[in-house]
């Protein structure tokens, strides 16, 4: 931005300037590019993805650049409120990917700083707590079961038919002992889930208030009650595709009906001031004749030779 004279310093102090890269402004690496697929390897969170016996795995989404927007969001209504306090200047924002990924990494930095423990990858589990993973279930689907938690695991074990296994009993009675005899725990709901059907592991589960769940597909997600109750999916309009603008100023062609986008909502969910999509935005290309005539006086002629050349 420096480079065209856009950097912060060649703008009003007044403004909060929110910037996103892939590994900060300052620092060896603060030139080199950076997409989400890179920075959330060196951020640390493919390094605790997938098992220990094969490559770390990349769940399906650029996880990265979310966390980035997130972010540099959060700074920058940080930064207005600290102006709008104090009457003082604006502030950069220097969000990266990478430090955007490392910051949701628990306890993993503190784990290795005071104990020497590198946290490995660990399937559908996580290290050090028991029982908590996913489970097969008899229909071929997938449970996710969080019974961690003195109680909340006594009452997971009678669920499923083995209350001899509680916390009530010395060689359960807490997350350490239970990490020592993670095989069993775990062998024994895996043998429970995998006898019964999605829904009635689920049912018995929440009847014990032990939190459990299945593993949701956009398709799942899409009709379920909890998401439509919620208001999770709505529609975003399609604004009528605006009549291009001809040299003499009349309208070259007549707007398109009118459609909309599904989206999500969006969030948080504000009590006061509510979030929507108000409309889905312009379609591809829809004000090039109007920008490359009337910013920047091409002609017909010349934005025909470019729409022949492909270029627009």
């Amino acid at each position: 931005m420096e480079g065209w004279g856009l950097g912060p310093k060649d703008l009003n102090p007044d403004l909060v300037y929110a910037r996103i890269s892939g590994y900060g402004q300052t620092g060896p690496r603060a030139r080199e590019p950076g997409y989400a697929s890179v920075c959330e390897a060196f951020g640390g969170f493919r390094a605790v993805n997938g098992y220990p016996d094969r490559p770390p795995v990349r769940p399906n989404i650029s996880l990265g650049d979310t966390l980035a927007g997130m972010h540099a969001a959060f700074g920058t209504v940080m930064a207005l409120l600290h102006r709008q306090r104090t009457k003082g200047p604006g502030q950069v924002i220097d969000a990266s990917i990478s430090e955007s990924v490392f910051n949701v990494m628990e306890a993993c930095v503190t784990e290795y700083a005071m104990a020497g423990q590198d946290r490995p990858p660990s399937g559908s589990t996580i290290s050090d707590v028991v029982p908590s993973g996913t489970f097969r279930c008899s229909d071929g689907r997938y449970v996710v079961i969080g019974g961690n938690g003195d109680s909340v695991y006594t009452r997971l074990m009678e669920a499923i038919g083995h209350p001899e296994m509680g916390a009530g009993s010395p060689e359960y009675a807490d997350n350490a002992k239970r990490c020592v005899r993670v095989d069993e725990i775990m062998g024994a709901i895996e043998h429970w889930c995998v006898g019964r059907p999605l829904a009635v592991v689920v049912s018995v589960l929440k009847a014990a208030r032990v939190p459990s769940g299945p593993i949701l597909s956009m398709r799942d997600i899409m009709k379920d009650p909890q998401y439509v109750a919620r208001g999770m999916i709505q529609d975003a309009p399609r604004l009528p595709r605006a009549a291009s603008v001809s040299a003499d100023g009349g309208a070259a062609q007549q707007p398109q009906k009118p459609d909309s986008f599904v989206v999500p909502a969006m969030l948080p969910l504000m009590s006061a001031t509510p979030g929507s999509t108000r409309w889905a935005g312009p379609e591809l290309g829809q004000h090039t004749d109007e920008i490359l005539r009337f910013e920047l006086g091409l002609s017909d002629a010349e934005l025909a030779e470019l729409r022949a050349k492909g270029a627009i």
